[in-house]
């Protein structure tokens, strides 16, 4: 860390009315006492240039936001009501059970003021004959609890891995004053003889910084 110190050197001595006699030259005179703050003056020079160097370091130690970043969810998913939950693996994956239709909800954490562009949901399986697995994108107003859906899809038309697009509107800004935002996902049963159920692995939110 940095150390920065600076010992003055003029002190000045108080005039006494009708007692002292003001000179220009000699120990007390004014000319060594201008001389003296002067050379304070100078003093402080290098002082502050070491002390922007030392701000400018401090600064470039803080990386700037990249403009585009991503965030991944674990699917810990909350069952619905009395609905089918997903059953929750050790290692954060979520399971379709053969005995239901799973439906669970994520509450998201976002950074606030960033646009989301995309989300992508990574998991694999197949989903019983006819059905899909369901995901929708939501956020509700922390005043009156009324929900707008940000974005729903399905397995159908996006498979996992596979990134969907955020509606480029205002829906899409995160606003943490007015808003709280949640994730949930649906699936039918996994079929009593499958051998591979729809697991969910994460959800991820790709936005812009603002």
């Amino acid at each position: 860390m940095a150390s920065f110190s600076y010992i003055p050197r003029f002190h000045h001595p108080a005039f006494h009315d009708h007692i002292d006699l003001v000179t220009a030259d000699g120990s007390g005179g004014f000319n060594i006492r201008f001389d003296t703050i002067e050379s304070d003056l100078k003093a402080l020079t290098p002082l502050i240039n070491d002390m922007g160097t030392a701000i400018d370091a401090l600064n470039a130690r803080v990386p700037p936001l990249p403009p585009t970043a991503t965030q991944s969810f674990t699917p810990t998913l909350q069952p619905l009501g009395t609905g089918t939950p997903w059953i929750l693996q050790s290692s954060g994956n979520a399971v379709a059970p053969t005995t239901g239709g799973p439906s669970g909800v994520l509450i998201l954490n976002l950074p606030d003021r960033v646009r989301m562009t995309s989300i992508r949901i990574r998991g694999k399986g197949t989903p019983p004959p006819g059905q899909n697995a369901a995901f929708f994108l939501i956020r509700t107003s922390v005043a009156d609890g009324t929900t707008q859906t940000v974005v729903q899809f399905d397995t159908g038309t996006v498979p996992f891995g596979t990134a969907q697009a955020l509606p480029n509107t205002a829906i899409s800004v995160v606003d943490l004053a007015n808003f709280r935002y949640s994730f949930t996902a649906n699936s039918g049963a996994t079929p009593a003889n499958s051998t591979d159920p729809v697991t969910l692995f994460s959800a991820q939110i790709t936005y812009n910084n603002p």
